[in-house]
């Protein structure tokens, strides 16, 4: 376990800040059109328009970027999500601005065949950090599907990213569009929120969901709780077995509903995840071990159908097979939420990692102190050769194993309904932190 606290000590929880802003421009309302993510006078870009004729609108693009060899981009669309969007993009390569048209595919861009096509007087710089690039965008081409004519509304969405030798390659932030649709005549101010991914949401939820808490229940009562329920039964066989097996079945039908879902979202295994800016790379490892996960957790309740009778003289070998793939998938599932934190359409805070950690430690803890309650229980009953008497009081009163059994089943138990508690409470607040961010 050395490795998994190396990996927590080493996660920071919190997510950069780059102090480089756009200024927000004063001629917004009043002779132009604006589009940002201001806050007060400071911004990461700026996107304004202005109408110079019934046919014609010049568009202004101002954007942080990391390098000269960026891109920031602007696209319309119908609806609050990415896919058939209409694209104008503005690319930064050897110093040069240019300019193209574009569409969205699905998930993917593709600049149209003539990459001018309704677009001039492209100008442009990158200075520092700071990209402008000015460009006249023509309203509308007829039989040009795939360039949205301007005198119809659209909500607007802004993106930007790396460039390779000036091709606009994956965004690296989570787009931005516009709560309501924008009318490009007019000189309104719009707002701006991130793109929602409901499917990640759902994704992140369930596993969230199987993981910190139906898995952590269903762990603890397999490991802890079999001496506490030696007589009683429930569907005709020791109490624990079918918690454990109900809990265990949960998590492996949430977890595969989850893998199917984010598989769904991201039209196959993601080859290039984008992890939120200011976040630890540690988050590109989320696709490989959600698929660990989801292989252990599929492959543990497989082996236990074919599993040997309790008296088989290979039982052992079971039983040690078993609990390794179990363990092994809520490690990794643990660290496979922590890092899910990082990735930019996971779009919560620098807190959800932090509690996600949080859990993790909360988990070792309460397991470590019970290994130990464990083995010194056996050893104490490798050594106890009657009964322990103490002497209250002035008084000889007996303490037998019986009654020492069930002050120990009674502590057990107590912390049994703390790990619950905690757990449930963990898993409700990275809920929270998930679904509002």
């Amino acid at each position: 376990m050395l490795w998994l606290f190396g990996i927590l000590i080493s996660i920071p929880a919190c997510h950069a800040q780059t102090g480089i802003s756009v200024m927000a421009d004063p001629a917004c309302d009043v002779t132009k059109g604006c589009f940002s993510d201001c806050s007060g006078s400071q911004c990461s870009f700026l996107v304004t328009w202005r109408s110079v004729s019934s046919a014609q609108i010049v568009f202004e693009i101002i954007s942080v970027v990391s390098s000269s060899e960026s891109w920031a981009a602007i696209g319309f669309s119908d609806d609050r999500a990415m896919g058939s969007d209409s694209v104008v993009a503005c690319v930064g390569s050897g110093g040069v601005i240019t300019a193209e048209s574009g569409y969205t595919d699905g998930r993917s861009y593709r600049s149209l065949s003539n990459k001018n096509l309704g677009l001039s007087a492209v100008t442009g710089s990158v200075t520092g950090s700071i990209m402008n690039c000015s460009l006249t965008r023509t309203m509308f081409i007829p039989g040009q599907p795939e360039f949205f004519s301007l005198q119809q509304d659209w909500h607007i969405l802004f993106a930007r990213g790396q460039a390779s030798s000036g091709n606009p390659t994956k965004h690296v932030q989570t787009p931005v569009i516009s709560a309501a649709v924008v009318d490009f005549q007019s000189t309104s101010t719009s707002a701006g929120a991130g793109v929602s991914y409901p499917l990640v949401k759902a994704h992140g939820s369930l596993m969230i969901l199987a993981w910190v808490f139906v898995a952590s229940i269903g762990i603890f009562v397999a490991r802890y709780m079999k001496p506490l329920w030696p007589d009683s039964t429930l569907l005709g066989t020791k109490v624990w077995f079918p918690i454990h097996r109900i809990c265990m079945g949960t998590v492996m039908t949430l977890t595969v509903i989850s893998f199917i879902i984010i598989f769904v979202e991201v039209g196959g295994y993601a080859h290039n995840i984008s992890v939120a800016v200011g976040s630890v790379a540690y988050g590109r490892f989320h696709p490989i071990l959600g698929i660990i996960v989801t292989i252990l957790t599929i492959v543990n309740p497989v082996m236990a159908m074919f599993r040997c009778a309790p008296d088989h003289e290979r039982r052992p070998i079971f039983n040690f097979a078993h609990r390794l793939c179990g363990i092994s998938a809520h490690v990794i599932a643990a660290l496979t939420i922590i890092f899910g934190t990082y990735l930019e359409k996971s779009q919560v805070t620098g807190s959800a990692s932090g509690v996600a950690i949080a859990y993790i430690w909360v988990f070792m803890i309460v397991n470590i102190i019970l290994e130990m309650y464990l083995l010194i229980k056996r050893r104490a009953a490798a050594g106890r050769s009657g009964d322990i008497e103490l002497v209250t009081q002035g008084a000889r009163n007996s303490l037998t194993p019986e009654g020492l059994r069930q002050v120990e089943d009674f502590a057990v138990k107590c912390v049994f309904g703390i790990q619950i508690l905690l757990m449930f409470v963990f898993a409700l607040t990275l809920l929270v932190l998930l679904n509002i961010g």
